[in-house]
C-alpha cells in the first residue's frame, strides 16, 4: 500500500472509534413508553387469514350441498325399486339354471407353432450373407465401391453444429438438473 492509502485508513478507523465511545458514554435516556401497536388489518387478521376463512366457508357448503344431493337421491332409489316389485309379489331374485359340463365344448383346433422352421430360414440366409461377404473381389468390385463411396455427399460426416439458443438452454437445463453449485467440488 501507499503512505496515502494507509493514512486514509487511519483516518477513518479514528473517525469510527470516536463514533463508537461518544455512543458508550452518552447518559442512558428514559425510554418513552410506546403507543400499543395496532395491527394493520382489521380484526387482527391479514389477508391470507381472511382468504382462508372465505375458502373454509365455500367448503362447508359444497359439503352441505353434496349431503342434500345425496339424501335427496336415497329415497328416489329405495321408491323406485321396491314399490311395483312388492305390490305384484314378484322377487327381483332370478332363478338360477343349472348347466351340465359333462357336454362335449366345440373348441378350434390349435394352430402348431413350430419355430425350427423359422430358425433354420435364419440360419440360411445368414450362411448365404456370410458367402456373399467372404467372396474373392476382383478389380472391377473394387472400382464399382469406389464410385459407390463417392457418390456420396461430402458432409455425410459432418458434425451437427448448435445454435447459441440451444447451447444457452443446455446450460440453463443444467443449472437446473445438476448438482449444486456447493456440491460442484474439484473432485
Amino acid at each position: 500500500m501507499e503512505l496515502p492509502g494507509i493514512l486514509i485508513f487511519v483516518a477513518v478507523w479514528l473517525v469510527l472509534s470516536f463514533i463508537s465511545r461518544a455512543g458508550r458514554q452518552s447518559p442512558p435516556s428514559t425510554p418513552r413508553p410506546r403507543p400499543p401497536r395496532r395491527s394493520p388489518y382489521p380484526a387482527g387478521r391479514d389477508p391470507t387469514q381472511q382468504e382462508g376463512s372465505r375458502l373454509e366457508l365455500v367448503l362447508r357448503q359444497v359439503q352441505r350441498a353434496l349431503e342434500e344431493a345425496e339424501e335427496q337421491a336415497r329415497p328416489a332409489e329405495t321408491s323406485r325399486l321396491g314399490y311395483e316389485d312388492v305390490a305384484e309379489g314378484r322377487s327381483l331374485e332370478v332363478e338360477s339354471e343349472a348347466a351340465s359340463l359333462e357336454n362335449v365344448v366345440a373348441r378350434r383346433q390349435r394352430r402348431e407353432v413350430d419355430q425350427d422352421d423359422e430358425a433354420e430360414q435364419i440360419a440360411a440366409r445368414r450362411i448365404k450373407a456370410a458367402a456373399a461377404r467372404d467372396a474373392a473381389r476382383s478389380p472391377v468390385d473394387h472400382v464399382a465401391f469406389d464410385q459407390r463411396i463417392r457418390q456420396q455427399p461430402a458432409e455425410h460426416t459432418a458434425v451437427r453444429t448448435y445454435t447459441a439458443k440451444q447451447l444457452r438452454d443446455a446450460m440453463v437445463w443444467r443449472e437446473i438438473l445438476g448438482r449444486p453449485v456447493a456440491l460442484r467440488g474439484g473432485s
